[in-house]
């Protein structure tokens, strides 16, 4: 007697996101083994991730910091180039960054790019390792625009050169200096270029953990974190000053790198050697317990930090509510997704990547441009929009641009098949999707844990795209209205009672071939300049031979 076919519907397929840390034959069907340039939406859907459309022509030097900076009233973006900072007129995509001119530009030898931007009581102020703190004043006064901080610490004996700085509490804030790693300094009220005044002052931390320097200073909740490399301290009555009151040393966790650190919610995101990890408040005591949150990836995020030049760098997008770790040297980036957790109450991880030097370089959320933009190793500056990765170029005075596909690849864990004794006879997979106007689908399986896929299949993708959707029983539909008055047309009745499409949704099927105990899915969509999203996934068998 034949045996009956299973339906196996993969509920939830993926929608926890990536999973490299435990067994994938152990885990179910809503992890990832891989999720390449896809974002996880609100329900949960898989979707490809949006494309970097480049603002200004490509120069081959990587914007190492940009911020967005409030000049009395005007939005700019301000970008680090080489060894000078500008701010950017998209408007001239072909001479962004420009040797000489009108447009703003403070040149700084000896540094690389790798600023911290600070905004403080409506100026600009600019961190490097090595290098005098630099300000810009903009439309404040009739003075130069830029200059170079003017006094020093009494302390200093050397040079004033602190790499990271935080404006906040009515004071700037600044640490790492190299003749003084592991104290901070604070300026005096409402004037960042004070260092001497009435209420400034210091604090040196080699008391209160030990040996570590500086990497990194933020605002949480009414108190000062300072980060160091290994260890964190907490502070008390930061707007008092003189006051300050150590509330906790957290021994052994510091920060690997000080771009990472980034405000979300009621939270505080940090890289730490150890993985990702937040500060978070909880009202039963009035401590900052640690949370994990790349528990999923784990080893292989840990694996990345001890890889790279620990220039690495974040962004939180709000309106998007994910937070981008990008390893500026790796071309490795992570996506936590903050909407919805995962059940280890961890943030949905996927990653992205590019081709072309088009990674990410450095990051920042803008008001100017609702959104992401992305200073790219390849020296242009993109938007993050559209389904392509579109390139820029200046061809006979005009711009050109070029749309380079992206591809989507995701995998699933090792799904088993019904019966662990038997053998499934592979028939058949029933895939849903949204949109994707032209792309195309490769679709390969593995089984029983053997490296080797099985051939492609190619599928490209056509979705109804045209038309009026009709429902039963309505005025407008192709049925006519339920009424006693509706009319039997002969000639057209057959052909306006079959069904209409859903436009944008399409099921495709195809053909799995030989047995298998466990099958693994690996699925590419190759992007068309439309997005597309993963609706649902089915497989069909039957039981086949014990072995």
């Amino acid at each position: 007697m034949a045996k009956p076919l299973t339906y196996q519907p993969l509920i939830n397929f993926g929608v926890n996101g990536l999973n490299t840390q435990s067994n994938p034959a152990t885990l179910d069907p809503s992890w990832l083994t891989k999720a390449d340039n896809v974002v996880l939406r609100e329900s949960g859907r898989i979707s490809l991730r949006k494309g970097l459309k480049q603002k200004v022509v490509p120069t081959g030097t990587a914007i190492g910091s940009m911020i967005e900076h409030n000049d009395q009233g005007t939005n700019k973006i301000f970008a680090s180039y080489g060894t000078s900072i500008y701010t950017m007129d998209f408007t001239a995509p072909n001479a962004a960054f420009p040797a000489s001119g009108a447009d703003v530009k403070h040149t700084v030898g000896s540094t690389t790019g790798d600023w911290q931007f600070v905004n403080f009581n409506n100026r600009l102020h600019c961190f490097h390792t090595g290098v005098v703190p630099q300000r810009y004043d903009g439309s404040l006064g009739s003075g130069a625009k830029w200059t170079a901080h003017a006094t020093d610490p009494a302390t200093i004996s050397t040079l004033f050169d602190p790499s990271c700085g935080m404006g906040f509490y009515g004071k700037l804030w600044v640490g790492g200096v190299t003749e003084a790693p592991d104290v901070l300094f604070y300026s005096v009220l409402l004037d960042g270029d004070d260092w001497t005044g009435s209420g400034s002052g210091y604090i040196d931390l080699k008391t209160v953990w030990g040996t570590d320097e500086i990497v990194a200073i933020a605002p949480f909740y009414g108190k000062l974190i300072i980060f160091g490399k290994n260890n964190i301290v907490v502070y008390n009555n930061p707007e008092s000053g003189g006051t300050l009151a150590l509330d906790e040393v957290i021994k052994g966790i510091g920060l690997v790198s000080r771009d990472t650190v980034q405000a979300i919610g009621d939270d505080l995101v940090f890289l730490s050697a150890t993985g990702l990890r937040s500060l978070a408040r909880t009202t039963e005591k009035d401590k900052l317990p640690m949370q994990d949150l790349s528990l999923n990836i784990k080893d292989t995020i840990i694996r990345n930090i001890g890889q790279s030049n620990k220039v690495i760098k974040s962004v939180y997008l709000e309106n998007e509510g994910i937070y981008i770790l990008t390893f500026t040297d790796k071309n490795i980036t992570y996506i936590f997704d903050f909407k919805h957790a995962t059940p280890q109450r961890t943030p949905r991880i996927t990653t992205w990547s590019f081709n072309s030097d088009r990674e990410p370089a450095s990051m920042i959320d803008t008001i100017l441009y609702s959104g992401l933009l992305v200073g790219q190793k390849d020296g242009s500056i993109a938007g993050y929009e559209g389904y392509f990765d579109t390139d820029l170029a200046w061809v006979s005075s005009a711009a050109s641009y070029t749309n380079a596909p992206f591809t989507a690849d995701i995998s699933s864990i090792w799904i088993p098949m019904g019966e662990t004794m038997s053998a499934s006879l592979l028939k058949r997979m029933m895939l849903i999707l949204e949109g994707g106007s032209g792309a195309t689908l490769g679709i390969k399986w593995y089984k029983d844990f053997n490296i080797n896929p099985s051939t492609t299949t190619i599928i490209n993708l056509a979705p109804a795209t045209t038309g009026t959707p009709a429902l039963w029983g309505a005025s407008s539909s192709l049925y006519g209205a339920t009424t006693a008055t509706h009319t039997h047309v002969a000639a057209t009745h057959p052909s306006n009672s079959t069904y209409t499409p859903v436009y944008g949704l399409e099921e495709y099927k195809t053909a799995l071939t030989g047995s298998a105990k466990h099958l693994k899915i690996n699925m590419a969509i190759v992007s068309n300049g439309y997005d597309a999203s993963i609706q649902d996934l089915a497989i069909l068998h039957k039981q086949g031979k014990i072995r």
